[in-house]
């Protein structure tokens, strides 16, 4: 019994004891919020950042204590974790204007525009003359490509009040953005004028001056910034980043040394970059090693890790990553530092994989998404790096490495409009970036406009008179044009400033083929191996060479090297695969095509070569079923839709999916007259003939010695009751061919129609 009562009081003890320790929770919120106010005030943003979350845990409707916590993470530069903590407190805080305007803000950055005009139309509400929100709403609304809405919304604000600068800064910017030139000058120089000590519109300013090519002007407008706040981070920055894209690298590092002094983490990180591209690792450790808030770790471990690779450490390098990863494995930039490290010991496949996980990990991270592509477009997975680039293009639409990679995708894949608006659009964002002016070059040459090519590789060659891979294509577009001494100049240039340039021994090896000289095309190839002898590109140019010498066998040993020396070299596989077809060997064929879907099961090509062997030898069953799978992998397969609707159509089966599929190959491939034929012999199976006639007059049009679409339109003719239509076609048929398969119908037809 006593037992009992002391456990009882025991427990009576303990539950008075912790009712005296806990807090009310409303108190409690209270007294957190105050204290990381204190902190907040000393700059201990990291502590504030714990007692405003501990305030959050009390009561997570808690706006205040949301807003000053995103407030804390932006001082942090946490952008991710202050854009959350924004939108969150603007939900809970609808009348407060100071936390719709950064929300609105930062969702304009994230380029969010409909959101972040929503927010803009929010405080206009309240306050109907505020002029950030008028600003906000203008830039939201250029974001949504409605310029002239932008720009009237960006005169009121200024007709609110006419002596703010970064109105009429804004005004440039947006004038700017649609191309007007002397309008957007005139709007910064009328900001400075509003406010000579404003250095955003200084700053706003050079901007313009730089893309403008005006970098002198440009300078003293970011100099002028300076001597009015000499601390001013944007404007050192700005300057530091002038002095690096005019080739004045050296001047750079006193004013990163003046940002780095402050303590700022990101500023010193930026200083450590600037000493390793300048190749100074030695500078660049003591401040990554002094980085060791939790934050900048990852960062600072991922360039450390790179250092001691660099340098031969490869173990080390990896233990590096790998210790961190450990206590943050899911932590994407350290995902991105291990995949690299991956990559450099050419393990792609690993690499992928731990790509793919710092995709997961953070899903916004523009740089695994672009990590991801590369990796996957070295491995010849072309949708599904394009997949992965188009990602990069979602989160930042003027990411030019990300547009030239997609570009040269789709050139690579004949597709040489898309490729065309790309390079456009990353020249556009970038006009002084010789990558994306050469890969202008490159489309416009695909396409054939050669005239606008040319102009465009002369203005490269005078800013670039020893880079090997403008002469290269310069020689490619004289190539074109078949100015054989041009390009062979131009060759010649391209591999004396670049003795290992693949294009421009690829240009040589095709004018030794196309003047018949393929023996001194596979002397050159052999004679780059001796110096490259592991090169498989190399090694597939010189399968190419031997296959214009009519010399299978070789070409086959050069494929098989080739392949040996990168397994993920698609293309090895779809030659030898050629080959084994040239020489009547189907299941060899069938096995190489096999190998690169063993790879790549989504790579349409090769599994569409397996369903045209397959049908090729009568197997139609099975080539059936291949194409059925490509076709659901991908319904754009234009040769799989357009062979699967002729099987169904020749079976008189599925005609309804037949002509989905038919139409499908069509909008893909509108001028080929077997995809128009395709069509409209599925349209002469369902009763459609009027139908049928548009198509099938295509296939004739584009290919008038086939006498099988001269019958199939006489066919179509004589059913929609155009008998003198049906009689010229079919008497071109029998004229070209009196045997073709369906010869006999064509003259019962013409009988019918004399009697």
């Amino acid at each position: 019994m006593r037992r009992v009562c002391v456990t009882v009081l025991a427990v009576i003890a303990l539950a008075m004891t912790a009712a005296a320790c806990s807090k009310d929770p409303q108190k409690a919120k209270v007294e957190y919020f105050e204290s990381g106010n204190r902190y907040f005030d000393q700059k201990k943003y990291q502590e504030a950042v714990v007692e405003y979350r501990n305030a959050i845990q009390q009561d997570p409707k808690y706006g205040e204590a949301r807003y000053k916590l995103a407030e804390a993470y932006a001082k942090l530069d946490d952008v991710r974790n202050a854009y959350r903590e924004y939108i969150r407190a603007a939900d809970l805080l609808p009348s407060n204007v100071d936390a719709q305007l950064r929300a609105g803000t930062l969702l304009l950055l994230a380029g969010q525009y409909e959101d972040a005009r929503t927010r803009a139309d929010k405080v206009i509400a309240l306050q109907p003359k505020n002029i950030e929100a008028q600003v906000l709403r203008a830039n939201s609304l250029a974001g949504l490509k409605n310029m002239e809405a932008a720009i009237e919304e960006i005169n009121e604000a200024i007709a609110l009040d006419p002596n703010k600068a970064t109105t009429y800064a804004n005004l440039g910017a947006l004038e700017q953005v649609r191309g007007r030139a002397p309008e957007a000058e005139a709007a910064f120089k009328k900001a400075i004028e509003a406010d000579p000590k404003s250095v955003v519109a200084l700053l706003a300013y050079s901007n313009f001056l730089i893309a403008a090519d005006r970098g002198q002007e440009a300078e003293t407008s970011i100099k002028q910034a300076l001597s009015l706040e000499p601390k001013n981070a944007l404007a050192n920055r700005a300057l530091a980043a002038l002095y690096m894209g005019s080739n004045r690298r050296e001047e750079a590092e006193p004013v990163l040394k003046t940002l780095a002094e402050d303590g700022d983490a990101n500023s010193r990180l930026q200083l450590a970059d600037y000493y390793l591209g300048m190749n100074r690792p030695n500078d660049a450790l003591p401040l990554l090693e002094g980085l060791t808030d939790n934050q900048h770790l990852s960062e600072a471990k991922a360039r450390i890790a790179a250092i001691q690779f660099a340098q031969g450490k490869k173990a080390e390098a990896n233990k590096t990553v790998d210790d961190v990863l450990a206590k943050q494995p899911n932590n994407a930039m350290l995902l991105l530092a291990k995949a690299r490290l991956l990559l450099a010991d050419r393990n792609v496949a690993e690499a992928i994989v731990k790509a793919k996980a710092a995709v997961t990990a953070d899903p916004r991270s523009i740089g695994a998404h672009y990590m991801l592509g590369s990796l996957q477009a070295s491995r010849g997975e072309a949708e599904e790096a394009m997949s992965s680039f188009r990602e990069v293009l979602k989160l930042n639409p003027r990411a030019v490495a990300a547009q030239l990679q997609l570009s040269q995708l789709e050139l690579s894949r004949g597709s040489s409009e898309s490729s065309l608006q790309l390079a456009q659009d990353a020249v556009s964002n970038a006009p002084e970036n010789p990558l994306a002016r050469l890969m202008l070059v490159r489309s416009l040459t695909a396409r054939g406009e050669l005239a606008k090519a040319e102009t465009e590789v002369k203005g490269l060659l005078a800013k670039f008179p020893n880079a090997a891979a403008v002469h290269a294509q310069a020689g490619m577009i004289a190539l074109q044009r078949q100015d054989i001494a041009v390009a062979r100049r131009s060759f010649d240039k391209a591999l004396s400033l670049d003795q290992n340039s693949l294009d421009a021994l690829t240009g040589l090896v095709m004018l030794d083929i196309g003047t018949r000289q393929p023996a001194e095309a596979i002397k050159r190839i052999d004679e780059r191996l001796t110096r490259t002898p592991n090169a498989a590109s190399v090694h597939m140019l010189a399968a190419r060479a031997k296959l214009a010498n009519k010399d299978q066998a070789g070409a086959e040993a050069s494929l098989r090297k080739a392949i040996e020396l990168d397994a993920s070299l698609l293309q090895a596989y779809s030659l030898l695969g050629g080959i084994y077809l040239t020489q009547k060997k189907p299941d060899e064929a069938i096995a190489e095509f096999e190998r690169i879907v063993a790879k790549q099961p989504k790579n349409i090509a090769a599994n569409t070569m397996i369903g045209m062997i397959l049908q090729a030898q009568g197997k139609n069953a099975d080539a059936q079923k291949r194409y059925e799978q490509i076709v659901t992998m991908d319904s754009r397969a234009a040769v799989a839709s357009n062979n699967l609707a002729w099987m169904y159509a020749e079976a008189d089966i599925n005609l309804d999916q037949a002509l989905t599929l038919a139409q499908a190959a069509k909008a893909q491939l509108p001028d080929q007259p077997e995809v128009n034929d395709t069509l409209g012999y599925v349209y002469l199976k369902k009763n459609l003939a009027t139908l049928a006639v548009p198509p099938l007059r295509v296939s004739v049009e584009k290919d008038p010695k086939n006498p099988i679409y001269h019958y199939r339109l006489g066919v179509a003719y004589s059913k929609t009751g155009d008998k003198d239509g049906a009689r010229k076609e079919l008497q071109e048929a029998l004229k070209l061919n009196s045997a073709f398969p369906g010869a006999d119908d064509a003259k019962q037809i013409l009988a019918s129609l004399q009697s």
